[in-house]
């Protein structure tokens, strides 16, 4: 039953996309189920910072031909599960060209199987999502990988790479009037979300971007990485409590600098414990109308609450990641992210 889901929940992400492009341009690749080892913590001399071990591994590629001005939708879908031990699991994509690259990754803990207080973290879902454009006519090349690693320092770990694919859902998406993209990803850092006094969070947020005339609506689509914890000296952040926050998505249409009119998609609160470290928190609202006695200036953010618990924070850019195991050529990826995919039907 859960296949089904898996399979339906593609199917309807499609469907908000601009028109499909000609079938000898879309590219999709299906993964192998595999088993995948995620390393213990190296061993570290007294003093020496802490070090992470991570398995990086190729899943499969697509690749297509772009125009300078042309921007695709690439994503990639993950399902893991049967973790031997507490497990981190990302799901990651590298687009690549001729002197250009661009990056991005999800992760959330997979638990271990029959052994957690939390039967739904067994089995994780991840999907990586975002707009490419080169702005150079090039060759395009999108590689999914999976990396892994677990905190332990006894034993290396393993789950199951269950199911997934990666495609370019379209191959042609409109830009904003600046000919770019309307996507922006939360920079580096971790955005606190926290009480006394209470402070939220506006990320990942789009700033203002206009649109030639002739859309009718927007697909906005928005996927925020929260920590469970706020990292300070002398804080303990390997036990409970739980973090409790809720997360909205906003999306706004102007007139100068007078609110035109506002939507939001249906505000979800999540209950993140410490032992799934962060939380991958996937919103969409696909049918945002376009009003033509506005400006076409929009913008969009999600709106991050705390509601009870430990203090938490919004995950920027991943910094220095590795581009294989045990490789010393690292490179940065975006999480937290907003994207905007225009339609005129």
């Amino acid at each position: 039953m859960r296949r089904i889901a898996f399979l339906v929940i593609g199917a309807l992400s499609l469907t908000v996309l601009a028109a499909p492009a000609n079938a000898s341009t879309v590219t999709q690749v299906r993964f192998t189920p595999q088993p995948v080892l995620a390393p213990k913590v190296p061993a570290t001399k007294p003093g020496e910072p802490v070090k992470i071990d991570q398995e990086v591994k190729a899943l499969g590629s697509v690749a297509l031909e772009m125009s300078a001005t042309q921007t695709a939708y690439v994503r990639s879908v993950m399902r893991a599960n049967s973790a031997t031990y507490r497990s981190l699991f990302d799901n990651e994509v590298r687009c690549t060209w001729p002197g250009g690259e661009q990056s991005y990754v999800t992760g959330q803990n997979v638990l271990q199987q029959g052994a957690s207080l939390e039967p739904e973290k067994e089995d994780v879902q991840l999907t990586t999502r975002f707009l490419v454009h080169p702005g150079v006519a090039t060759k395009v090349t999108c590689t999914a990988y999976v990396r892994a690693a677990t905190m332990r320092d006894t034993l290396d770990a393993r789950f199951q790479l269950h199911e997934g694919f990666l495609e370019f859902a379209a191959t042609s998406v409109a830009n904003t009037a600046d000919g770019l993209p309307a996507q922006r990803a939360t920079p580096r850092g971790l955005v606190r979300v926290g009480p006394d006094p209470q402070v939220v969070a506006r990320e990942p947020a789009l700033p203002y971007f206009t649109l030639a005339p002739g859309f009718t609506k927007l697909s906005v689509f928005a996927d925020t990485e929260y920590k469970t914890c706020y990292p300070v000296k002398d804080k303990d952040c390997t036990k409970p409590p739980s973090s409790t926050a809720t997360f909205t998505l906003f999306v706004n249409q102007w007139n100068g600098d007078r609110l035109c009119q506002s939507s939001n998609a249906t505000t979800t609160t999540r209950r993140m414990s410490y032992s799934v470290h962060h939380h991958y928190v996937a919103l969409h609202l696909p049918d945002f109308k376009v009003r033509t006695d506005c400006e076409q200036r929009f913008n969009a953010y999600v709106l991050v609450k705390w509601q009870d618990g430990m203090d938490g924070g919004v995950q920027g850019t991943a910094i220095g990641l590795t581009d294989s195991r045990g490789s010393a050529t690292t490179h940065n990826a975006g999480m937290s992210h907003v994207f905007v995919v225009p339609l005129k039907s």
